[in-house]
């Protein structure tokens, strides 16, 4: 009668299955938050970079009918969650042969800030 041998996996062999299974499975998971939070900020960017523009075109706009030395009304709401100002923060028409230098900013929720500056004339 022969020794019959044990066949079957050994404590270590399944420890080091379990170990290299929940590596790769951390890996992927965090693969995949990293994915999710970089395309919620590239949202974030490119939502306060349209709110900057419309900022820059409601300005525009509004300075379409200036006469030197008389205010302007910019009529711009921002988005929930974001803020626009102006600096400086004057709505004065320059004069005629001036230009006024006009920095906008705004930020977004996510703490996206994005600065366009801008000059304004009067016609």
């Amino acid at each position: 009668m022969g020794r019959r041998r044990d066949s079957g996996e050994t404590l270590i062999e399944i420890l080091l299955t379990v170990v290299i299974t929940g590596l790769t499975f951390t890996a992927l998971i965090a693969s995949l938050a990293t994915a999710g939070n970089a395309g919620n900020a590239q949202r974030a960017s490119v939502a306060s970079d349209v709110v900057i523009r419309n900022y820059a075109e409601a300005t525009k706009a509004a300075t379409q009918q200036c006469v030197a030395g008389s205010a302007y009304t910019v009529a711009f709401v921002p988005p929930t969650g974001f803020t626009a100002i102006a600096s400086p923060a004057t709505t004065i028409c320059p004069a005629v042969t001036a230009t006024q230098v006009l920095q906008l900013t705004v930020t977004g929720p996510q703490g996206f800030h994005e600065t366009m500056q801008i000059e304004v004339r009067t016609p």
